[in-house]
């Protein structure tokens, strides 16, 4: 088996003295890092309602083992990303930059990573940077990085497994397979099953081209098996400890979790999903796959390797009700195929490169079109951003620094200058200041959503008003903060446990619903975005959000 001898004892490149990997893991990090404190910067209901808030009631409870919110146990999610998390609330104090840098330095390990796995695949010191640099140029990485979510932690716990398996399979060392299982275990403790994405497709991308050494596998079945069992003794601990606390809990967010991800549904939501984060890149790298397919069906080519490890990433999504995010692991394998398929070019392939460069530019015209029309602010970061990224990728020939300093540039600028100037989910001094000092609580929303970490505590969320959570709120002299469109609904819940509501202030934002992109308020309608364009004047796009105190029914009833 000539194919898997080579790969076993693979011709390796120099190695790269270690300043070179500390370099690489910082530049990523800091290029990732900035614009994170932003409060108006991109976020999503799952980072500012669950995210950010976890750790701070785990502190709050000095609870460690399993993680709690809104007097709850938070465990839909495993726990590892909200103990990193208190880990760094507690060692830089709490904030969005303590936060959010969880996740930057797992994006930085990724791209690390990356340029690991290709020196072993691509054989060349030169290429494997390559890949780490474009790797740094996805949309997906620089929305992603910049928010304390589950996936790029993931991501970068499985490509590391994968790195170390890849370090096994050179001399059958038992520590890297250690170091392997004990690498997925980790990203078990933070999203679950899936981090056996791009390990397990990295690994089917080598068997497809027979690079796979089965018979040192059977051979080796002792480390193998005590590999497997590490791995299930680092990740199922935890999972069944819970189940053991928490019986009725845990079954019944297992059954949801399950409901709630569409298992065996077919559908192709997926696809755009997968371009929009691969921008810019998403039609060059459909041009090259399809310029290069020959090589793609030889069987031990590394285009193949490449290929179906990239398939077994994102093709399960068509099954999985999925978003965007769910697909940034897929990027590792794009960016070592581009490398790849690049190596010897001097040039991007014209009209596939600008059309990628023209739906960047379209996407990021428009945020800053916006900040125009409304004068925000930002919109004059995106013109020279814009024009060197027109300048780098819509030329026939451009030195290969360009293409990736371009699009990490431009990303940097919409996402730090841009559109934080639109100033989603802003929250006003005065506002902030009552949630350092008052008891808070948001109801059904939540709103306002960035108020828990600029205020530096979990606040509580009322899904529903609850009598004895209502009564004690109401002895503490504190608040609801609401949605104006919910303060019908809220009164009534409020009149059945004999309260009642008195306004004490209201302010006006653009607010987050759900994906930070969606900030007009709710019921919004052409109409409106009409109005508001014509009048320059975003009030008809923005969500009102007022603050109650609560009183008894009857003494309401007396008030003059």
């Amino acid at each position: 088996m000539p194919t898997q001898a080579r790969f076993s004892a693979p011709t390796l490149p120099p190695p790269l003295p270690g300043i070179a990997w500390i370099g690489m893991f910082l530049v990523a990090a800091l290029l990732l890092c900035l614009g994170t404190w932003e409060a108006t910067a991109l976020t999503g209901k799952d980072e500012y309602f669950l995210g950010l808030r976890t750790p701070m009631e785990m502190m709050l409870r000095d609870e460690w083992l399993v993680p709690f919110l809104d007097d709850a146990p938070r465990i839909r999610k495993p726990p590892l990303l909200y103990w990193l998390a208190r880990l760094s609330y507690e060692t830089f104090g709490i904030s969005l930059l303590s936060a959010r840098l969880v996740t930057v330095l797992f994006a930085a390990l990724l791209v690390v990573a990356c340029v690991g796995i290709g020196r072993r695949l691509l054989q060349d010191n030169g290429l494997a940077v390559f890949a780490g640099a474009i790797l740094l140029t996805f949309l997906g990485m620089h929305s992603e990085a910049r928010r304390l979510m589950l996936d790029i932690p993931v991501a970068a716990c499985s490509a590391l497994a994968f790195w170390a398996f890849l370090r096994w399979q050179e001399a059958f060392c038992w520590r890297w397979l250690g170091l392997a299982a004990l690498l997925a275990g980790a990203g078990f403790l933070i999203k679950g099953p899936i981090v056996a994405l791009v390990f397990g497709g990295g690994v089917i991308g080598l068997m497809a081209a027979q690079r796979f050494p089965w018979q040192a596998v059977r051979q080796r079945w002792a480390a193998v098996l005590s590999s497997l069992l590490l791995l299930l003794a680092v990740a199922l601990p935890w999972f069944i400890l819970v189940r053991h606390l928490y019986p009725d809990t845990a079954a019944a967010v297992y059954a949801d979790e399950m409901e709630a991800r569409q298992l065996a549904q077919f559908s192709l939501d997926m696809l755009p999903g997968l371009l929009q984060i691969a921008l810019p890149w998403s039609f060059v790298a459909l041009a090259l796959i399809w310029r290069q397919r020959a090589a793609l069906a030889a069987r031990d080519s590394l285009d193949r390797l490449l290929l179906v490890w990239l398939l077994a990433t994102c093709l399960p999504f068509l099954w999985v009700r999925s978003f965007d995010r769910y697909l940034v692991g897929s990027l590792l394998p794009l960016a070592l195929l581009l490398a790849w398929q690049l190596r010897q070019a001097d040039t991007l392939p014209r009209w596939p490169a600008r059309l990628g460069m023209g739906v960047a530019l379209l996407f990021g015209g428009l945020l800053a079109a916006f900040t125009w029309r409304f004068q925000l602010g930002g919109w004059y970061f995106w013109l020279p951003a814009a024009a060197y990224l027109a300048w780098a990728w819509g030329a026939p020939r451009r030195a290969r620094g360009h293409w990736i300093a371009a699009p990490v540039v431009y990303w940097i600028t919409l996402l730090w200058g841009v559109f934080p100037a639109i100033g989603v989910n802003a929250v006003p001094a005065e506002v902030v200041a009552l949630g350092k000092q008052r008891a808070i609580a948001m109801y059904d929303g939540p709103q306002p959503a960035l108020l828990p970490i600029l205020s530096s505590r979990p606040l509580r969320h009322w899904p529903r008003v609850e009598a004895n959570a209502a009564h004690a709120l109401m002895a503490a002299d504190g608040l609801v903060f609401v949605e104006h469109e919910d303060l019908p609904r809220l009164e009534r819940q409020l009149a059945e446990v004999g309260l009642a509501a008195r306004i004490e202030g209201e302010y006006r934002v653009l607010a987050s619903s759900g994906s930070g992109l969606r900030f007009a308020r709710k019921g919004a309608g052409l109409a409106d975005w009409q109005a508001a364009w014509r009048q320059r004047d975003l009030t008809p796009l923005m969500t009102r959000i007022v603050w109650l105190s609560l009183t008894p029914a009857s003494a309401a009833a007396l008030a003059p």
